[in-house]
Order: C-alpha cells, then structure tokens, then sequence
C-alpha cells in the first residue's frame, strides 16, 4: 500500500511536465522564427536611421 501513492504522484507530475516541454519548445521555434527578422530591422534601422524615421512616420 505505501508504493501505490508514487504512481499517482507521477501520473499528477507527467502532464506538467509535458506541457512545459511542449511549451519551452513552442517559445524556442517561435524566438528562432522571430529573432533573425527582428535582428535585420535593428541593424537595418542602426545602419540607416533617415529610412527607418520615414517608414514609422
């Protein structure tokens, strides 16, 4: 009877455990889909500031 707690305690653990897997893996594809793009308009905007006014204005 003392062993039968454990399995509960791991069933109650694994979703969490898979949603934060599955979340941390969300937040890396979307951070590598979003940061090269991002990057290229801050260096683009660093490189060339009298654009980048013209294009937010």
């Amino acid at each position: 009877l003392d062993a039968v707690p454990v399995p509960h305690g791991q069933t109650i653990l694994a979703p969490w455990t898979i949603v934060l897997v599955i979340f941390a893996t969300v937040l890396v594809m979307s951070s590598l889909m979003i940061l090269p793009p991002a990057a290229l308009l801050v260096w683009r905007m660093s490189r060339m500031p009298e654009i980048s006014l013209a294009g937010t204005i």
